[in-house]
């Protein structure tokens, strides 16, 4: 029978394990990350659905990291730009939320501010004006961007440093990705406004279907004559 730990050790695993999981939260600031459930694949491959980023159903992101000790103004900028935009998304100001196959999306004032892929661990924020990111997380790691090249790398802690070529790399993809996820999110929320109820609610006008033809009435030369003597018949019945 295997021995017990010491409590103290047991204390000192139990808090290194939380140290080394990737922290979580959610768009919603009512929800508790343990207690989110977020859309399935199927309801992600439904028709694309522009909903309020409050919605009752919360999605789970990775959280942006917050800036270690003695990190530069320069370095922690980033961070809390992202934080910032983190902070708006889970309290609902002026933000919608874009569901569609890929992933998520999250615009504030009608510009896409972060996206996220299906299982909210791959996560990117832009300026409003930019289609590029300006930060990106992936695999428990993130990246800073300047011009649209990766300036600085974080660990989980926030600590930065300047990335390798593999880390150059690594972003670049990461930044890559989330490109096309925002171009293919502004794709999905004009299919939402364009068709809000899906293409199966529009019976007739669905894309390949055949309209019924309506019946016209057949015109014949002596079509405006018979009228008249039906009615003739009529107030005559009458009298």
């Amino acid at each position: 029978m295997p021995k017990s730990l010491p409590l103290a050790t047991l204390a000192a695993t139990l808090a290194l394990g939380a140290c080394n999981q990737a922290p979580r939260t959610t768009d919603n600031i009512a929800v508790d990350v343990d207690n989110a459930i977020a859309p399935d694949d199927a309801t992600l491959n439904d028709v694309p659905v522009v909903e309020d980023a409050d919605d009752a159903t919360a999605v789970t992101v990775a959280a942006v990291p917050k800036a270690a000790a003695g990190t530069s103004a320069a370095d922690a900028a980033p961070l809390h730009d992202a934080g910032t935009i983190e902070d708006e998304i889970r309290e609902g100001r002026n933000v919608q939320r874009i569901r569609y196959g890929e992933g998520w999306a999250w615009t504030r004032g009608g510009k896409i501010v972060r996206t996220a892929d299906r299982d909210g661990k791959e996560v990117a924020y832009f300026r409003a004006s930019d289609n590029k990111p300006f930060f990106v997380q992936r695999g428990g790691r993130s990246y800073a961007f300047q011009g649209g090249r990766p300036s600085r790398e974080f660990d989980g802690d926030g600590k930065a440093r300047a990335p390798g070529p593999g880390r150059v790399r690594e972003a670049d993809e990461a930044a890559k990705a989330a490109h096309d996820r925002r171009e293919q999110a502004e794709k999905a929320r004009d299919n939402a406004r364009d068709n809000p109820r899906g293409d199966r609610d529009r019976g007739d006008r669905r894309p390949g279907a055949t309209p019924s033809p309506t019946p016209t009435a057949t015109a014949t030369p002596d079509g405006p004559r018979r009228d008249h003597d039906r009615d003739r018949d009529r107030e005559r019945d009458h009298q």
